[in-house]
């Protein structure tokens, strides 16, 4: 099928945008900004350079292409209007609704200057590298008090628990302590009461090594309580669709030395309460129950304003 290939730069800007899911990216670079506000981003994207800053207090994304050419840049603004349900945070496509704009050469600049360029998918790798590696997931809506994530026993074993009445999103992060090669055993145990939230939402939970996720459960509403992954295609006997978990045993097909980054990452709907107890190999763990610290970062606090208590958190169950 050929294109039609408009001759301006916004025709050419609008083409490139709705390319973006098949292009390359040569030269990529990324960082997360250290308040965890924002996502700065400037990659090529076929000829084209991209200057874009990703804000994830409101979900909008703004900057500058430059085009091979030379000249005055583009000016683009683009609304983030939803994502294909996949919960992938690399291969994810996520929705926008852009704008775009040339460069203003005096003041006042006319509201009218912008033009709709149309809805583009981006995929969530053009947000990576970040300090997150599940930032392209973050809805401006979601909040977490860091009160609401703590150590605390669980059945006489230490554990990290995430109560997500007032944390509905958060990835923690520690170092490992032991070696992981190809071929260890792996057991992630992860207890969740019994979930509840909206038919149509599912709760995300995975554990990733370095830049591999190495573990994840996409479960339903409702679910039965119990650890998961461990009772094979049953995690949420009660849900009118089957659990997408990996087993809670399983074996490692990568190398990850002493010191690597694990990463635990949880988004829910609906009040619940998780909890880490268990990430080793060979029988051994490597991680600390009391060492996850948070890597998400500039998240708002619960609605409201007002951080849920740590007795108040714990009640939720």
């Amino acid at each position: 099928m050929q294109r039609f290939i408009a001759t301006t730069r916004r025709g050419a800007l609008a083409l490139a945008l709705s390319l973006v899911p098949t292009l390359v990216f040569a030269e990529a670079g990324s960082r997360s900004t250290s308040d965890g506000h924002r996502i700065l981003i400037s990659k090529d994207v076929g000829q084209e350079r991209w200057a874009m800053n990703l804000d994830l207090n409101d979900g909008t994304m703004t900057g500058n292409v430059f085009f091979p050419g030379g000249g005055p840049p583009q000016f683009v603004w683009c609304e983030r209007k939803g994502d294909d349900g996949s919960l992938d945070p690399v291969l994810g496509e996520i929705r926008y609704s852009c704008k775009g704009a040339d460069v203003c050469a005096e003041a006042p600049c006319a509201d009218g200057g912008w033009k709709a360029l149309g809805e583009v998918s981006v995929p969530g790798s053009f947000f990576l590298p970040a300090t997150d590696p599940f930032s392209p997931l973050r809805l401006p809506t979601q909040y977490c008090s860091e009160v609401c994530t703590y150590p605390e026993e669980i059945g006489g074993e230490p554990s990290f628990s995430i109560q997500t009445n007032c944390c509905n999103y958060v990835t923690l992060g520690q170092r490992t302590t032991r070696d992981i090669r190809r071929g260890d055993l792996l057991t992630i145990r992860l207890w969740h009461y019994q979930l509840t939230g909206p038919a149509s939402a599912k709760s995300y939970l995975a554990v990733q090594i370095n830049d591999r996720i190495a573990w994840e459960a996409r479960l339903p509403f409702p679910c039965a309580g119990g650890i998961t992954g461990f009772i094979p295609n049953g995690d949420c006997r009660d849900a009118a669709t089957p659990a997408q978990s990996d087993p809670y045993r399983f074996t490692a097909d990568f190398d990850a030395p002493a010191g690597s980054v694990v990463y635990l990452h949880i988004q829910n709907h609906g009040e619940n309460s998780y909890n880490m107890v268990e990430a080793s190999v060979g029988g051994e763990s490597f991680v600390a129950s009391d060492g996850w610290t948070h890597v998400s970062k500039g998240l708002r606090v619960r609605p409201g304003g007002r951080p849920a208590s740590v007795e108040g958190a714990a009640g939720a169950r």
